[in-house]
This record gives C-alpha cells, sequence and structure tokens, in this order.
C-alpha cells in the first residue's frame, strides 16, 4: 500500500476510534452492574437497591447542559477568532461563520440549562 492511502485510512480510523470508544466502556460498565445485580439476586434473592438505582438514575449532574454549552460557545470563539485573523477556509466557507453550527448548539445547551427543569440526581 501507498503511504497516500494510509495516512487517510489511520486518520477516519482514529475518528471512529474516538467516537465508538465512550459506547464502548459504557456498554461495558453496565454490563458489569447487570452481572452484579445477577449475582445479587442468585444469592441474597433480592436486588440491592443501590444497584439498581445505579441502572435507573440519570448519571448526568445537573450542571452538565451548562458546561456542555460554555465549551461549545468556547469553540466556537475560538474557530471565530481563528477564522478572523487568519482568514482561513473550510469547505469554501470562512472559517469565522463555520464557528456558528458550535455556537448556536451551546446556545442552546445553556438555553435548556436554565429554561428546562431537571429533577435534582442522587
Amino acid at each position: 500500500m501507498e503511504v497516500a492511502i494510509i495516512v487517510p485510512l489511520i486518520v477516519f480510523a482514529s475518528i471512529v476510534l474516538i467516537v465508538a470508544m465512550p459506547f464502548y466502556f459504557r456498554h461495558r460498565n453496565r454490563r458489569v452492574i447487570y452481572e452484579a445485580i445477577r449475582i445479587s439476586v442468585e444469592k441474597t434473592g433480592e436486588a440491592d437497591p443501590k444497584l439498581i438505582s445505579a441502572i435507573t438514575h440519570d448519571s448526568i449532574g445537573a450542571n452538565a447542559d451548562l458546561r456542555r454549552g460554555i465549551l461549545l460557545m468556547a469553540l466556537a470563539a475560538a474557530l471565530g477568532v481563528i477564522g478572523y485573523f487568519a482568514g482561513g477556509e473550510f469547505l469554501d466557507l470562512p472559517l469565522w461563520s463555520v464557528a456558528f453550527l458550535p455556537g448556536l448548539i451551546g446556545a442552546a445547551y445553556i438555553g435548556l440549562h436554565f429554561f428546562v427543569p431537571r429533577e435534582p440526581t442522587v
């Protein structure tokens, strides 16, 4: 194989790995919890309430939307500044205009944080 083919293959494979790894580890964590519940039921005849709550409760904190929104707004600001000073282009668009995508998503997350009530997590 030529190097011109291997390099893009490695780049796209690494992107797939970066996206797939959180899904794999979340699946593995749930499998361990389910196995612990199964062993608890086999030994005692009932499941431990703490194990059940580990599955049923949302592990997202009350400020998760705010954190995501701030990070996306920071990414948008960084892209905007880079696009303004460097004059770079991405997909035949000025880079500062590409910054609107994460900026608007970040603004939506911040709006969700303030306007959608969230139940308190344990």
